[in-house]
């Protein structure tokens, strides 16, 4: 499937892009000392480097991924801060925002993404995969390194390799994600994680 610069930034928002909005605000970190499972955090931001590659092109961007519960914000910016797309979804209302092009509005940022590009990805699962647990979806197989951390994912023809756990804000965390279809690629590199109350 040919994928235009447009439409491989549209695909790069929705393979990153579920789960919640974090307030700009200032807001409390959680304190690691009465920190609570990882499963259960739904309030975070995270800070990362995404690369995604198809036959036909690559790119390569920053991304602030802010979430709470089931409302997010999600920007994806390129050198000196160059919006590349702008993704919200509020709790009635999912709009996406690329520089020079139409604004999409649906209810749903999921449906909104996949009639924006006709392309199935497994984005209810990525905002579990990031850090470093299951989605729970009974396709997963999952394999576990020595240290019991998740390895590797297998998930339909998605293949995902967990890599560099490092610990942030009092969690280990997968530093690198990769994951690999037959007609494209996409690496996540964190480099911040911030947990909230």
């Amino acid at each position: 499937m040919f994928i235009d610069k447009f439409n491989l930034s549209l695909l790069l928002v929705m393979l990153l892009s579920l789960g919640g909005c974090a307030s700009k605000q200032t807001l409390k970190l959680v304190d690691p000392s009465r920190a609570p499972k990882l499963e259960e955090l739904q309030h975070w931001q995270l800070d990362a480097r995404v690369a995604i590659r198809t036959p036909d092109d690559s790119i390569t961007a920053s991304l602030e991924w802010q979430k709470n519960d089931d409302l997010f914000d999600f920007l994806i910016s390129g050198p000196f801060g160059v919006t590349y797309a702008h993704l919200v979804q509020l709790e009635e209302k999912a709009t996406l925002e690329i520089p020079d092009h139409d604004t999409f509005v649906h209810y749903d940022a999921k449906t909104l993404l996949q009639q924006a590009l006709g392309w199935d990805f497994p984005i209810d699962s990525l905002a579990f995969w990031v850090k470093g647990i299951p989605s729970g979806n009974p396709a997963e197989i999952i394999s576990y390194n020595q240290q019991g951390r998740i390895e590797k994912i297998q998930m339909n023809f998605w293949q995902i390799d967990f890599s560099k756990y490092q610990s942030y804000q009092g969690y280990n965390l997968p530093k690198m994600i990769k994951a690999k279809h037959p007609n494209m690629s996409l690496k996540v590199v964190a480099k911040k994680w911030s947990f909230y109350q």
